[in-house]
């Protein structure tokens, strides 16, 4: 005779887990943004429609390397 579990009643909740660094505090990652506000301010001039993939890609690099992109516009 084969038997099977039938799990009833509500199903298991996921865990919420803030991972801390040594000094206590929340880290970076688990704040949600990693784009810096320079980064978006930058993307916002640039592109015409800033909320896209390659915008925020873009203003990634951007706060990674301020001299990303610096005197491409004009260049012949």
């Amino acid at each position: 005779m084969i038997t099977s579990k039938v799990r009833t009643g509500p199903k298991p909740s996921k865990l919420n887990v803030t991972y801390f660094k040594n000094g206590g505090s929340a880290s970076k990652k688990s704040k949600g943004s990693k784009i810096c506000p320079a980064g978006k301010a930058w993307a916002k001039r640039t592109f015409d429609t800033y909320p896209s993939a390659y915008a925020n890609m873009a203003a990634s690099k951007y706060c990674k390397d301020p001299n990303y992109a610096k005197g491409a516009k004009g260049k012949k």
